[in-house]
């Protein structure tokens, strides 16, 4: 059996004698997650068991939503998992939930380190910088893990409830709601990546984060777009897809179109 194309062989190491930017950026992105699929797979795994808790009441929130709104049942196997944990006692539920909420801002800071280090083939150990990068980070990060989740709660209530509980401001509220989550997953797409990789404090990681992706308003609208087709795509196979590449294909797409803004921008705004 004959060779593959080397732009087609994926287990072929990116620092080799021919530098993986020579490719356009669609075939170097692809290139990349390829070579780095399993891991990617096992770190997205790991990321998928932390946050189940919260993903199974995201969920439950979503079917309560869709059956209120007379769709009917959204997700079978959030159902199913529903009514696995319903029958649990409901302080260990709370438990569970606080905790996955709480992990959930140090899971993403090291997600996304272990991303930017396959989406740019930097050496290292891989599962060592993800450890590494959960201890470093985990304070600045856990905050933002907590944002995430209410965010996510809050935009479930006001998208169902919000006419209502508030009658002809529901509608408009529905409209400034969804501008001020759009904001913050623009503000979200940078703000992990530069976490990880430029030591900041907290105002000047949110007001980086912010205007960076001003700048550059095309790359996080990608990423929200990549996460938007995922999360679709989760739905339609009924969260089969959510332990295989989700989180971390998310992950990676945004440190491969961040990381060139982040090193132009913040590493080296000196540099011609």
């Amino acid at each position: 059996m004959g060779e593959l194309p080397r732009f087609l062989d994926f287990t072929r190491p990116g620092n080799d004698d021919i530098d993986d930017n020579c490719y356009p950026p669609f075939l170097r992105f692809w290139r990349r997650y390829g070579r780095h699929f399993m891991q990617l797979m096992g770190v997205n795994a790991l990321y998928a068991l932390i946050t189940l808790p919260v993903f199974v009441w995201l969920i439950s929130l979503i079917n309560v939503a869709a059956m209120d709104m007379g769709i009917g049942t959204i997700s079978v196997m959030g159902t199913v998992l529903l009514s696995i944990v319903i029958k649990w006692p409901p302080v260990l539920l709370t438990a569970f939930l606080l905790a996955s909420i709480i992990l959930t801002g140090p899971a993403t800071a090291a997600l996304t380190y272990a991303a930017l280090g396959c989406a740019w083939d930097r050496p290292g150990m891989f599962w060592a910088g993800f450890w590494s990068a959960w201890k470093e980070n985990w304070k600045q990060a856990l905050p933002f893990g907590i944002v995430d989740a209410l965010a996510c709660f809050v935009t479930l209530y006001y998208l169902v409830d919000a006419t209502a509980v508030f009658g002809g401001l529901g509608s408009v509220l529905k409209v400034i709601w969804c501008v001020l989550m759009l904001i913050y997953g623009l503000i979200r797409v940078y703000l992990y990546p530069i976490m990880v990789t430029v030591e900041l404090p907290l105002g000047a990681l949110i007001r980086n984060s912010l205007i960076l992706s001003i700048l550059k308003l095309w790359r996080p609208l990608a990423v929200i777009a990549i996460g938007a087709v995922l999360c679709f795509m989760c739905v339609a196979a009924d969260l089969v897809i959510v332990p295989c590449f989700l989180y971390s294909f998310v992950a990676f797409s945004a440190a491969f179109l961040t990381q060139p803004v982040i090193e132009q921008y913040l590493i080296h705004p000196n540099k011609e």
